[in-house]
């Protein structure tokens, strides 16, 4: 699949499931990983937003296990265990191979329905009000992906997980981004995550990479260390980073700091 040229979603969904046989293999733990809505003109998507990995809260895992793969087990024995870690993730696995694209097109829909409905997730509805501050419509213009596929709410867990196989499977997750796009052609990608950023930037993903030592994770001082448009480049392409927009990463002067260079830039 890695040789077949993409040009559409639909290709890019196939060839995340392809190098995801072998960064996702059946476990007690195993969830599907996050395909991206085939439906979308993806010409009209003029930004990115790169996130670390999808959601899994714990309404998702109800609605995945309950709604869309129907695992009886899972009701019986953790639907009102919400903390309890559940051990069905092998017969999620062999039901889902069963049925796949059925369940494919399941979960893109509710993946959209996390994002645009009108109660979304806080993550969503955090960008939504970040990119109604800069004039940009996140459900028409912008399109989100996420580095890693792999299910987690626990992002310092999937963190460690990208660590320890950031020789062997890290530079793969980075050809998938540069794959996606490639597709997409995006005006600038936006990155709100400093963990990502900075493991990024310990594989020298951008044309020119930040000194970690000198400003640590303070990423408003970034504008110091790169050119002259306030923003980082890989292959032509604008990358816009920095703390996550919402928590105690984010202050309300950063945020506003923030939302006045992304304006100053998408605007001159």
């Amino acid at each position: 699949m890695n040789a077949k040229k993409i040009n559409s979603i639909s290709d890019f969904n196939s060839f995340l499931e392809e190098d995801y046989k072998s960064l996702n293999q059946s476990s007690d733990s195993w969830y599907p990983i996050m395909y991206y809505d085939e439906d979308i003109d993806f010409e009209k998507k003029r930004y990115m937003t790169l996130g670390i990995n999808p959601s899994l809260t714990v309404n998702a895992k109800k609605h995945i296990n309950k709604k869309i793969l129907e695992i009886e087990e899972y009701s019986v024995k953790y639907e009102k265990k919400e903390d309890e870690k559940d051990n069905c993730g092998n017969l999620r696995f062999d039901k889902f191979s069963r049925k796949k694209d059925y369940y494919k097109k399941q979960l893109i829909t509710y993946q959209k329905e996390l994002k645009y409905s009108k109660k979304p997730i806080s993550y969503f509805k955090t960008l939504d009000h970040f990119f109604q501050a800069v004039k940009i419509d996140f459900k028409e213009d912008v399109f989100h992906y996420d580095f890693c596929q792999r299910r987690n709410t626990d992002s310092v867990t999937i963190g460690e997980w990208l660590s320890k196989n950031k020789y062997s499977n890290f530079n793969r997750l980075i050809h998938h981004i540069d794959q996606i796009v490639q597709l997409i052609q995006p005006e600038y990608v936006f990155i709100f995550n400093a963990l990502l950023v900075e493991m990024l930037m310990e594989k020298n993903f951008f044309d020119k990479n930040l000194d970690l030592k000198k400003i640590g994770k303070d990423f408003q001082l970034y504008n110091e260390y790169i050119n002259d448009d306030g923003v980082c480049t890989r292959k032509d392409t604008k990358f816009i980073i920095g703390n996550q927009l919402s928590g105690g990463a984010t202050s309300r002067v950063y945020r506003a700091n923030l939302i006045a260079n992304v304006n100053r830039l998408i605007n001159k």
